[in-house]
């Protein structure tokens, strides 16, 4: 009676542990940011490394006006970075592969629908414009998980959506919100199958 108890446990541990097993893992090993935004400063802090099994990787961006007058920041879907995704390239075509960030901030607006994966994305082509005040600033989390990615190496994180970059002013002219953010990932080493 115990051999079989024993062996209907094992069998139940080891099926349940089959789809983990088979899926990669990766770490941000590296990362690099190039901003070039008069008035503003923009940083990345890694707050988890690893897209694991259990959890996403995650980083926060920041946008800080430096300047000493209001700057106006227009955005797609969720302000001030709108819908971000990574691809391998910082200036990918219509053809290229790209994963979807995904960010708490999804959940809190209306104007964007992401599924899991970027399986299904929508998103209101209104923009949203607000003003980020001298000295203040702006935060919010992206978050990349490892089933996403389909391999490592470096990439880079950019617009999902072509057309709708944010753009900045403090006047009559709108600039790109210029910014360049690469990230080295590599895949961790995973147990036997």
């Amino acid at each position: 009676m115990k051999r079989r108890t024993f062996l209907a446990t094992s069998t139940l541990s080891v099926a349940g542990l089959s789809g983990c097993l088979g899926d990669t893992e990766y770490r941000i090993t590296n990362a690099a940011t190039e901003v070039s935004l008069e008035g503003l400063s923009m940083s990345m802090r890694l707050a988890s490394a690893n897209a694991t099994i259990e959890r996403p990787a995650a980083l926060t961006l920041a946008l800080e006006n430096t300047g000493e007058e209001s700057v106006r920041i227009r955005s797609y879907g969720v302000w001030p970075f709108g819908v971000l995704a990574l691809a391998p390239s910082p200036t990918p075509d219509e053809d290229t592969w790209e994963t979807t960030l995904f960010s708490p901030s999804y959940e809190a607006t209306d104007r964007i629908e992401v599924g899991r994966g970027g399986s299904s994305l929508s998103l209101d082509g209104t923009p949203i414009t607000r003003a980020l005040e001298p000295d203040e600033t702006v935060t919010r989390r992206y978050e990349l998980r490892g089933d996403d990615l389909p391999r490592a190496g470096t990439h880079y994180i950019v617009d999902k959506f072509d057309g709708r970059t944010p753009r900045y002013s403090s006047g009559n002219d709108w600039e790109p919100l210029g910014y360049q953010i690469r990230l080295s990932i590599e895949e961790k080493r995973r147990l036997p199958v």
